[in-house]
């Protein structure tokens, strides 16, 4: 728990007030889109609005794991943790959280602005925490597993990439079945599947290994 509280300290920038901005600008500006449509458009556009505060999120995630979890790799201070007894497991909840909870913070004036805005359903609240938690998730195990660092350098991309795949993949399955949670079980399991794979592979070798 200290260590994701340091973590969140040295997270918790100006720079992140920046990225708090925008997305705060960025929601503002997408809250005018879509009004004045039939109750069954603006629902769908009010899906799609949550969607791109997740992608909001995967940005401002992986540019807050450069400054702790990529840093740290490089350093080889996961090395030394792993040496002085903290395990895989333990080490992946501290970044975890840290970053999960540093990004929240940052998007939380944006999710504000639209729980005031948008009349959000309880199935789309689940899916904006839960999804937001196992895309922090799929960052922290793609940096781990990570061997070539200058990788990290397409990685929103790439992340933004995935996000769009699984977005587009839930809607089409929305549009079909005209069920939310169709939407969100759909996306679960997209975003499970992913964290698997990513976890059966990940291990101290992949952890302690990296290079430019």
């Amino acid at each position: 728990m200290i260590l994701v509280i340091n973590d969140l300290r040295k997270l918790l920038d100006k720079n992140a007030a920046l990225m708090s901005i925008m997305a705060l600008i960025c929601s503002f500006m997408a809250l005018f889109f879509g009004d004045g449509g039939s109750q069954e458009i603006n629902k769908v556009i009010d899906i799609v609005k949550i969607d791109g505060i997740l992608i909001l999120f995967v940005m401002f995630g992986v540019e807050l794991a450069k400054n702790t979890l990529v840093s740290d790799k490089i350093s080889k201070k996961l090395e030394f943790f792993l040496a002085n007894g903290l395990s895989i497991k333990k080490i992946l909840a501290k970044y975890l959280f840290s970053i999960y909870f540093a990004t929240l913070i940052i998007v939380l004036p944006s999710l504000i602005l639209n729980l005031v805005k948008l009349d959000l359903s309880l199935t789309i609240g689940i899916n904006l925490i839960t999804s937001s938690f196992l895309y922090t998730l799929i960052i922290v195990f793609v940096i781990l597993n990570t061997r070539n660092m200058n990788k990290v350098n397409s990685l929103q991309i790439r992340l933004i990439g995935l996000s769009l795949v699984v977005m587009i993949s839930s809607y089409l399955v929305y549009n079909f079945t005209n069920s939310l949670p169709g939407y969100l079980i759909t996306k679960l399991l997209f975003l499970g599947s992913v964290i698997i794979i990513l976890g059966i592979n990940t291990n101290k070798e992949r952890i302690v290994v990296s290079y430019y």
